[in-house]
């Protein structure tokens, strides 16, 4: 009798366990009896948990013609595989929410922080909460480990890898929006590159063919080289058992349901999506957040190349900074230093001709001006007020940065001083601030000063000209 005729026994065994009342009543000496009885030399057999991550009761085989895996629990219908199928279900749900996936490279802890965050929160305040955590995971240096080190390691996407490069330091200089469309196009290319063999499907089929053949390999490492019945190797199945599956089938999903869903169907809130994109439907797809979400999501989608082509390039474990990371990290800062400084000049010369800066899409400017009008607080009106003798509290900048509330005190005694981040400002502004202000100032030169404070009956003037009256209990 010949291996293969031998091997094909296994199937006959199963077939005789499953028609068992239950299961859970197959045992050792019955499959040994079995085998036996079908002409397998039988060297061992035991009851264990196989698999990796959540475990599978079986009965293992150990015969002359291999070794076998025979389940104590059926594939579907199992209480406690239902169960774990329903939590994962709603950990699914939650990702959804926040159009993402499972993420890889994230410890646990982190994860279930996120998710703890998001979980009873509507959907626009769970996005606010996700870019919150996100942020403190996949930082400048995450992401310079990813372009870097992992993205040239991809057989697909290391063609992708300069211009993935420059869209980084790009993005980190200051011209955000250009840098996510430059690698919208590309999560389609790749897919394309990836499925090449099947690059005339539909793009969400490509998906489907990719990721299933990842899945058939984490199926095959979940249990290894042994002979197990089909629907135990089968995404589904695998979906609740092993980690890595349930991490491919959600990236499937928001790949599916999120990034390449049709423009009448999609319903998101980052607007993330290559139609929206390519068909200028929207132009929400410019937040920021969505360039480090491209950068993980390629990065993932070179982890799943690894697995669909079995390379093994791009690896589950994240690696350590090296020279490579490490100097495009650095490449990145020095760029954001420049840009800081051309940022600044930039806001001299429109604060000097009376505008501010115009909006970029990704930038419209406030958080520079809360940084440069709390800057001159500190150094041409707060310190001289204390110098002066004067207890100072300083508000918080408007949510426009156009102006900051300061209140100094001296015993009973009050002084309350506007400073503005232009002299000009509309007049309408000037002459409500006048209603509570003792003193508005501005940063910068008295640019037509008598037209934009006309009206405005206490004192106007540039921060760095004014004196600070002193307090009246230490005048001798």
């Amino acid at each position: 009798m010949t291996h293969e005729e031998n091997k094909s026994k296994f199937p006959g065994l199963w077939c005789r366990a499953m028609a068992l009342p239950s299961l859970a009543d197959l045992n050792a000496n019955l499959v040994s009896g079995w085998a036996s009885q079908m002409g397998l030399k039988v060297l061992e057999v035991s009851e264990r948990d196989v698999g990796l991550f959540r475990l599978t009761p079986a009965v293992v085989l150990n015969s002359d013609q291999g070794v076998a895996y025979f389940p104590k629990i059926p594939a579907t219908g199992n209480p406690q595989w239902m169960a774990n199928k329903a939590r994962l279900d709603y950990v699914a749900g939650l990702w959804e929410k926040v159009e993402w996936f499972a993420p890889l490279w994230v410890p646990q802890g982190k994860v279930n922080e996120l998710l703890k965050a998001i979980e009873h929160r509507p959907k626009e305040d769970s996005l606010r909460q996700f870019e919150y955590h996100t942020s403190t995971i996949y930082t400048l240096p995450f992401q310079a480990v990813c372009v870097a080190q992992l993205i040239p390691r991809s057989r697909t996407l290391s063609v992708f890898a300069p211009l993935a490069r420059e869209a980084y330091l790009a993005f980190y200089t200051g011209h955000r929006a250009s840098s996510i469309a430059a690698l919208i196009p590309v999560m389609e290319g790749a897919v394309s590159r990836i499925s090449s063999e099947s690059s005339e499907l539909p793009v969400l089929q490509q998906v489907d063919k990719i990721i299933d053949r990842a899945c058939m390999l984490a199926a095959r490492l979940h249990f290894g080289d042994v002979w197990i019945p089909s629907e135990y190797r089968d995404k589904d199945y695998l979906y609740v058992q092993d980690e890595r599956v349930f991490a491919f089938q959600t990236f499937r999903r928001w790949l599916k349901k999120s990034f390449f869903r049709h423009t009448g169907e999609y319903d998101g809130i980052t607007w993330l999506n290559r139609h929206l994109f390519a068909h200028g439907a929207s132009v929400d797809w410019q937040r920021s957040s969505n360039f480090s979400r491209l950068v993980v999501a390629l990065t993932t989608l070179g982890v799943i190349e690894s697995w669909h082509d079995e390379s093994n390039q791009v690896s589950l474990f994240f690696p350590e900074m090296n020279d490579d990371g490490r100097l495009l990290w650095e490449q990145s800062l020095l760029h954001g230093q420049v840009q800081m400084l051309i940022k600044l000049a930039e806001q001299k010369n429109y604060r000097d001709h009376g505008q501010l800066v115009p909006k970029m899409p990704t930038d419209n400017g406030v958080l520079l001006r809360k940084a440069a009008l709390a800057q001159e607080c500190i150094n041409d009106l707060v310190r001289p007020l204390r110098n002066a003798g004067w207890s100072v509290e300083v508000g918080e900048p408007n949510d426009e940065a156009l102006y900051v509330k300061v209140v100094a005190s001296c015993g009973e005694e009050q002084l309350r001083v506007v400073l503005l981040y232009s002299c000009a400002t509309d007049n309408k502004l000037y002459r409500e601030l006048a209603q509570e202000a003792d003193a508005i100032l501005y940063v910068g030169s008295p640019l037509s000063q008598h037209q934009f404070a006309h009206g405005v009956e206490v004192h106007v003037g540039p921060v760095a000209g004014w004196q600070p009256p002193v307090p009246r209990s230490k005048v001798r």
